[in-house]
């Protein structure tokens, strides 16, 4: 089995989990977490960060039967017409049956198999606190290697959160603040978050403008620090990462998944890889801050 496949076996069974814990905490994000920092060195894939994915990904019992869901309304039949309305009002509901029964019925008429998966993203982006590292994850999983003969059990991952709890209702546009979405934040606790937004607003999504509409209120609601921090040490290191590549993010994985509370770590460490990428360098002595943080 190649690295992929063997990676891509590891999201189709957390998605199929039968997983009762927080939304933001669901495995499949620190799954893609890892998938993402192992990216660094294919050629030489870590055996380590390998072997806490399949572990993680076993955690849980599976369900047994997302194939029955969708058997049921083929049985049923599909009508003349699917209405993406019809979920989005199950969803604001919370009728949950409901929504399995629409959900299922686009996914069947979907060409590509996303558009359920897509509908339920900007749904679920409402409650961005709840779902929004959730959903980012969740939907790099389904495009690695994806199969779209294989979407349902990762639409059906999304729809078993978000039957969960109530949502809010649907939010106006708010204007972009981009001064906000293009600075590292000094606050830990936001790390995670803001680099999903920004990966879920540069996105390449059907449904960008709904997306983009969620995450412009979640946005606005911010109030993020200006000022960065500051860290008199040398960044050499990480400078050396930004330009040249290499096994820096991979050697901070193997160490932390060692320790207590490892999951939220990687988390945080795998955000902190994106903006290692994707920020100036007079932001690295902020990212290198936080690393120390986290590896102390």
């Amino acid at each position: 089995m190649s690295l992929p496949q063997r990676i891509k076996s590891y999201f189709d069974v957390a998605v199929a989990m039968d997983y009762d814990g927080p939304s933001k905490a669901h495995p499949i994000i620190v799954l893609n977490a890892l998938k993402n920092i192992i990216g660094d060195n294919r050629n030489n894939p870590s055996q380590k960060l390998l072997d806490s994915m399949a572990n993680k990904s076993e955690i849980y019992p599976q369900r047994t039967d997302d194939q029955k869901v969708l058997d049921r309304v083929a049985k049923d039949g599909l009508g003349q017409t699917v209405f993406i309305s019809d979920l989005e009002d199950a969803c604001q509901s919370g009728n949950s049956l409901r929504m399995e029964i629409e959900a299922a019925r686009i996914n069947c008429v979907s060409e590509n198999g996303l558009g359920g998966l897509e509908v339920l993203s900007e749904v679920a982006l409402q409650d961005y606190d709840r779902f929004g590292i959730f959903v980012y994850h969740l939907q790099r999983s389904n495009v690695f290697q994806r199969d779209k003969e294989n979407t349902w059990p990762y639409t059906r991952c999304l729809l078993k959160e978000i039957a969960k709890s109530s949502l809010p209702e649907p939010h106006e546009k708010m204007d972009q603040r981009s001064e906000i979405m293009g600075q590292v934040p000094t606050d830990s606790s936001e790390l995670s978050q803001i680099a999903a937004a920004r990966r879920l607003w540069e996105g390449d999504y059907v449904r960008i403008n709904g997306y983009r509409r969620e995450l412009s209120h979640w946005f606005s609601k911010l109030n993020v620090e200006g000022e960065k921090m500051i860290n008199k040490k040398t960044v050499d290191v990480l400078l050396d990462y930004v330009q040249n590549g290499g096994n820096y993010f991979i050697e901070l994985a193997e160490n932390l998944i060692k320790t207590t509370g490892w999951e939220a770590k990687i988390i945080q460490l795998e955000a902190l890889r994106f903006y290692a990428k994707n920020t100036s360098l007079k932001d690295l002595p902020t990212i290198l801050s936080h690393l120390e943080v986290i590896i102390s």
